[in-house]
């Protein structure tokens, strides 16, 4: 059997300079590459700038001026709506859970506790929708 060569490791970034042998870069090509690349950053910057002033221009053309403030109080509302939700969740339960303490159980069969917990949710549901009216 022949013994591989280990792969060379990939080369990681040493912040050292790669030149290569058939081009050499002049300070005025160095110059002129930064310029450009600073240019593209500018670009970049400028347009993620007029982005953010059309979006808000646009926001307030929807009567949405300050929508960071708006997003603030639904998130207050929804975190209210669903405690409220929670707590109505575990009084239904509690009910639920105190008629099965007050039912007898009746054989092996669970049959008793079963027609219970259908009895519990329809006067729950017959609840809710009274509620709701």
């Amino acid at each position: 059997m022949e013994t591989e060569e280990p792969r060379p490791k990939k080369m990681q970034s040493t912040g050292t300079q790669i030149e290569c042998p058939m081009f050499v870069m002049t300070p005025e090509m160095a110059k002129r590459a930064k310029e450009y690349a600073d240019k593209l950053t500018a670009d970049k910057k400028k347009k993620a700038d007029q982005y953010i002033v059309e979006r808000d221009e646009r926001l307030w053309a929807i009567g949405q001026e300050n929508c960071a403030a708006c997003y603030e109080q639904k998130l207050v509302e929804v975190k209210k709506i669903a405690g409220k939700v929670e707590q109505d969740a575990v009084k239904e339960a509690q009910k639920i859970v105190e008629k099965f303490q007050g039912t007898p159980e009746v054989g092996a069969s669970g049959s008793a506790p079963e027609s219970a917990a259908l009895e519990a949710e329809r006067s729950g549901d017959q609840e809710l929708t009274s509620q709701s009216k």
